[in-house]
């Protein structure tokens, strides 16, 4: 799986800079078009488990895992 190699190496990186995540605090999201990619819901590494996402708000706007994004206004 490509996300779990990725993931990998930026632990990788990471740590030979001395910076570690948080696998506690750390989450992550596939957006795709399909509605059956990246079923699984964690990734492992390391003893640590990424929780995945379907959505997510930042700074007022909703996003999703099939690249959907909403503005919600003051009253949401």
């Amino acid at each position: 799986m490509l996300m779990k190699k990725n993931t990998g190496d930026l632990v990788t990186a990471s740590k030979e800079i001395g910076l570690e995540g948080n696998a506690d605090k750390t989450k992550y999201m596939a957006i795709s078009g399909d509605q059956n990619a990246g079923r699984s819901h964690s990734i492992k590494f390391d003893n640590n488990s990424f929780q995945r996402m379907e959505e997510f708000r930042y700074l007022g706007t909703n996003f999703t895992n099939q690249n959907d994004n909403k503005k919600k206004g003051k009253e949401d």
